[in-house]
């Protein structure tokens, strides 16, 4: 496992890899960028907990990004209804589709220790190639689309922190951990009530 590049941690020597525009990936791959994806892709399969993973998180200045939605995110997001396979997206980009935005919580294992509450579009058309440089590409709505616009803010230099409004909750992690799980119960509810 390789070590995350931290923005909040002053002896975290390249951190201003996570705030530069990563590099465009050239097809056929490279050499370099097969072993990138090799260990993004170990780094995400071993990773407690982890939805989406950039390569700049680990250090590697490239447009790569690897995401998954698993049965189990629906016991703690309320928006998570489609469940999404391990998905590896090589120069990915997305639009909105429509104006509505979620504000919901994220965190980020390049962010140590805190929180926050993000405005993200709701739905979104997304595309990318895979390893082979054949297309991608697809709609995401709820969490699936607040998780791809989290992972392709990271290769275009933007942390979630860089999003959060002052007025906007955020904290310390065993904080907001508390008040999501006082609100989730309550949020559910809502939220199957709104789908109906």
């Amino acid at each position: 496992m390789l070590p995350y590049v931290i923005i909040n941690d002053e002896n975290c020597q390249n951190r201003n890899i996570l705030t530069t525009p990563a590099e465009d990936v050239a097809f056929p791959l490279s050499e370099e960028d097969h072993k990138i994806i090799e260990l993004i892709t170990y780094q995400f399969r071993h990773e407690e907990n982890c939805a989406g993973l950039a390569a700049p998180q680990i250090g590697f200045s490239k447009r790569i990004i690897i995401f998954s939605v698993p049965e189990e995110v629906q016991e703690y997001r309320v928006d998570a209804t489609s469940v999404i396979p391990e998905t590896l997206l090589i120069n990915p980009v997305f639009k909105p589709i429509g104006n509505q935005k979620t504000l919901d919580w994220e965190t980020c294992f390049s962010v140590s220790d805190y929180g926050g509450e993000i405005e993200r579009y709701t739905h979104i058309y997304y595309e990318g190639f895979d390893i082979n440089g054949n297309k991608i590409e697809g709609e995401a709505a709820g969490f699936a689309a607040r998780l791809i616009q989290h992972e392709i803010d990271h290769i275009n230099g933007c942390l979630y922190i860089h999003l959060l409004k002052p007025e906007a909750r955020q904290g310390k992690l065993e904080e907001i951990r508390a008040i999501r799980q006082a609100e989730f119960a309550a949020k559910k509810e809502i939220y199957a009530t709104n789908q109906d």
